[in-house]
């Protein structure tokens, strides 16, 4: 665990059959994965042609294809990491009604791999006591609805952050005790009760220490108020012009 313009027409509704057919295909896996849809409502979609912002540590790597954003550790690799944020003006916690990102874990079980690891959706918040960060990992949501074991390799889900509990590294966050990687304790609206002048500040994701040999897709990390919503996408097709995400060519 972690120690430390508007949508697109032919993808979002292309988008949503996948998640429904990954959801049909996950009844008979023993340890299927729930695909975890979220409103799918139009979003402002942010485009990212390149890597910009995004951090790498140590041998971590992060590489652009039609599909996302590939990010990776290396085996027995502690140290590295891999992480993005966007910041945005303030925005009360209250208002937030959508949290969501996509991956698909890619790496082979094998030394010095963690069989538990996917990237992180880091949500970044500010309270009377200061800044502070709320992790969702998908590791620990499976274990909370009853499915035990691992991420399922070679399975493109949609995480719903806001049905999932979250942890924190930070000690502003009233409610939440600073931990270094779970096992998280409560969900967003448990915590923006407990932190009623709570303001989310930006979002981000984190491949974190002490997730050596991780490979993973990450993409459509969404953020949305009652009132606007964001869908940051990755993709090389946004280069030309013409946007095609690779997984469904």
């Amino acid at each position: 665990m972690d120690k430390n313009a508007k949508i697109s027409l032919s993808r979002r509704p292309l988008l949503a059959a996948a998640v429904v057919m990954t959801a049909a295909t996950g009844l008979a896996v023993a340890n299927a994965q729930p695909a975890l849809a979220s409103s799918h409502r139009p979003c402002t979609v942010v485009k990212h042609s390149n890597t910009d912002g995004v951090v790498k540590v140590g041998t971590g790597t992060a590489t652009l294809g039609a599909d996302g954003l590939k990010v990776a550790t290396a085996p027995s690799k502690n140290d590295d990491k891999v992480s993005w944020r966007a910041n945005f003006r303030p925005v009360a916690a209250n208002t937030v009604n959508e949290l969501s990102y996509e991956t698909v874990k890619l790496d082979q079980a094998g030394a010095g791999v963690n069989d538990a690891a996917l990237p992180a959706y880091h949500i970044y918040v500010k309270t009377p006591a200061g800044e502070g960060t709320l992790v969702f990992e998908p590791y620990w949501y499976l274990g909370q609805i009853g499915l035990p074991g691992n991420p399922q390799r070679g399975l493109r889900t949609e995480w719903n952050v806001l049905q999932g509990k979250l942890w924190t590294p930070s000690t502003t966050i009233t409610g939440l005790a600073k931990t270094a990687g779970g096992a998280p304790e409560k969900t967003f609206a448990q915590v923006v009760a407990d932190n009623p002048r709570m303001t989310v500040t930006g979002i981000g994701f984190g491949l974190g220490t002490y997730n050596p040999g991780t490979t993973a897709i990450i993409d459509d990390q969404r953020f949305a108020t009652r009132t606007s919503c964001t869908d940051h996408q990755w993709s090389t097709g946004f280069r030309g012009g013409v946007f095609w995400p690779g997984w469904l060519r």
